[in-house]
């Protein structure tokens, strides 16, 4: 029965989509790249204090995408390759017996995962090259890369095994388009905001497993993701129909 609702409610809107004939149905093929800032979150982390605060990271995606608009509404896919990154430092206070300071040690570490990432998009764009898309994102992680530095001393480790091995975030992006004189190429600039709302999982500022109990007795706490990007690219438009004239 539901699979009857799915396909008659996936029939209405098609045919609204193509009941008016001068909307103008267009479909565009995407060449983008994207520069972003990127977090991973997790309340161990935000309550450890000073031993563990996080810092700005920056992280970079690549790919293509198809988008089909029917009127001023469209769907579109994409496949990205890329990373995403997070930093952290923090600082370790000796103390004598008497609560004196004795040393304090600064450090800098920061996780790589290496991503593919798979938005879904419902689409609508405007007469003068504006758009607006918002969707479900599927990510891939296929590798971890942690990092630490202090004092001189720095510590490589693959870590793919500690974090999950996909996630899914919400994605929501606006931008605009620039014909480029009269021909089908436009020039795309944009932002996109993402946020996870699934477990990554992982490990903290210093290595150690979220889900290591002799470290976290408490039992791990949720690991997110955030992302605030920039975007270029290249689309050509094609299959546009003229309106009809009276």
């Amino acid at each position: 029965m539901k699979k009857v609702i799915l396909f008659s409610a996936m029939c209405s809107i098609l045919s609204v989509c193509f009941a008016d004939d001068e909307k103008k149905n267009t479909l565009e093929i995407h060449a983008k790249g994207s520069a972003n800032s990127t977090f991973l979150f997790n309340n161990n982390i935000s309550d450890s204090g000073g031993d563990q605060d996080y810092a700005a990271a920056w992280s970079f995606n690549y790919g293509a995408g198809v988008s089909m608009y029917f009127g001023k509404v469209g769907f579109a896919v994409e496949g990205l390759m890329g990373n995403h990154r997070a930093a952290y430092a923090g600082s370790f206070v000796t103390k004598d017996a008497a609560g004196n300071v004795t040393s304090t040690t600064d450090y800098s570490s920061n996780i790589n995962l290496k991503i593919m990432q798979i938005p879904v998009f419902f689409k609508l764009k405007s007469e003068i090259g504006g758009y607006l898309e918002i969707g479900p994102q599927y990510n891939l992680i296929s590798q971890a890369d942690f990092h630490y530095t202090a004092s001189g001393v720095q510590y490589d480790s693959v870590m793919t095994s500690s974090f999950a091995k996909s996630y899914f975030s919400a994605v929501v992006g606006f931008g605009f388009k620039i014909p480029v004189a009269k021909s089908s190429f436009s020039i795309l600039g944009g932002a996109r905001l993402q946020y996870a709302f699934s477990d990554i999982m992982g490990v903290d500022a210093l290595g150690r497993e979220f889900v290591n109990p002799f470290v976290y007795k408490e039992g791990p706490a949720k690991t997110t993701g955030a992302t605030a990007g920039l975007m270029l690219g290249v689309v050509y438009t094609f299959g546009e129909k003229e309106k009809k004239k009276d």
